[in-house]
């Protein structure tokens, strides 16, 4: 076997190996796709997927809370024990709690009024166009300039 044999062989096996290469590639991504799509889970493993979504739900809804309805006595003991801390509300605290509020309401009304606002004329913009769609189109008079019969 010649050395022009054997490169052309060498050749030979690197377009097939490439030729595999790009297959196997094709195949690797499409299990890709399938083992990051969701769906492929749920229609595979249909009680599983119920399961973890049961756990889910159960670990995202919150535990009852007690409550508790303490007299002045209790309370007392309580503060003694520093098992509850009471501070006195201040004037700054007050006026930030209403600020804030103020403001989002502010700012959502006029979120909304704009949206209205931008609805209607966008609206108003489609039958004044689709008002002129249906209008008669009269071709303008000729220019007597443009005249053909005066060459």
């Amino acid at each position: 076997m010649s050395a022009d044999d054997q490169a052309e062989d060498i050749r030979q096996r690197m377009v097939e190996l490439r030729r595999e290469l790009s297959c196997d590639i094709h195949e690797v991504g499409q299990s890709a796709r399938v083992m990051t799509d969701w769906t492929f889970y749920v229609r595979r493993f249909p009680w599983a997927t119920a399961a973890v979504v049961a756990a889910v739900g159960y670990m995202l809804v919150p535990k009852k809370k007690e409550i508790i309805k303490p007299d002045p006595d209790m309370l007392a003991e309580m503060v003694k024990k520093k098992q509850i801390r009471v501070e006195p509300v201040s004037r700054q605290k007050q006026k930030e709690g209403l600020l804030k509020p103020l403001l989002v309401m502010g700012l959502t009304w006029a979120a909304r009024t704009g949206a209205g606002y931008m609805g209607r004329r966008l609206s108003d913009a489609a039958l004044h166009k689709a008002q002129e769609s249906r209008a008669p189109h009269h071709e303008p008079a000729p220019s007597p300039l443009h005249e053909p019969w005066k060459i």
